[in-house]
């Protein structure tokens, strides 16, 4: 049986804020943000650019080095005087991009979670365990458009990348 996979690890920009203001000065910054806590939405309405709710007050942004427009460098920028209840996070995650039909069969062999339940449509966050490694985890696309982008601590990000690449090498 041959699969249908590609796991790749992203160079991307990555940046968060949180604070009790964070939100409200996204909406200043004319960012919008995911609408409920663990959702996420397309940032800028450039594919491949994201911005994460990670519960109420934190927010984490990625972007493709191709963007023209460096949101997270600006936004960091904007953040060099202090803003009462606004906070910088420096987001040094490793970024992983599992795709395919079969994606979800790897998923299914690492962790618990039932990935192929999720809905690509509801734009959810999920934050639960890979080789028992913390990881954040949103899906998109449906059937062999499938794809979901995996975030962990940058020093497991190549362990995690072989270890997936090793269950689908078994699934082949």
């Amino acid at each position: 049986m041959t699969l249908n996979i590609r796991l790749e690890t992203l160079q991307t920009r990555r940046w968060g804020v949180k604070g009790p203001q964070a939100a409200a000065w996204l909406h200043e910054q004319h960012v919008a943000v995911p609408p409920a806590p663990n959702s996420w939405r397309v940032l800028d309405n450039v594919t491949g650019n994201f911005i994460l709710r990670l519960g109420t007050s934190e927010f984490f942004l990625e972007e493709t080095p191709s963007t023209t427009r460096a949101r997270c460098q600006t936004l960091a920028e904007e953040l060099l005087e202090p803003v009462p209840g606004v906070y910088p996070v420096l987001r040094e995650d490793a970024s992983l991009l599992l795709a395919g039909a079969s994606a979800n069969l790897v998923l299914a062999e690492a962790g618990s979670f039932d990935f192929a339940a999720l809905s690509a449509a509801s734009q959810q966050v999920v934050m639960t365990l890979l080789f028992g490694l913390a990881v954040i985890v949103i899906a998109q696309g449906d059937g062999a458009a499938r794809s979901y982008r995996i975030w962990c601590d940058p020093s497991y990000g190549a362990g995690l990348h072989a270890a997936l690449n090793g269950i689908a090498a078994d699934l082949q």
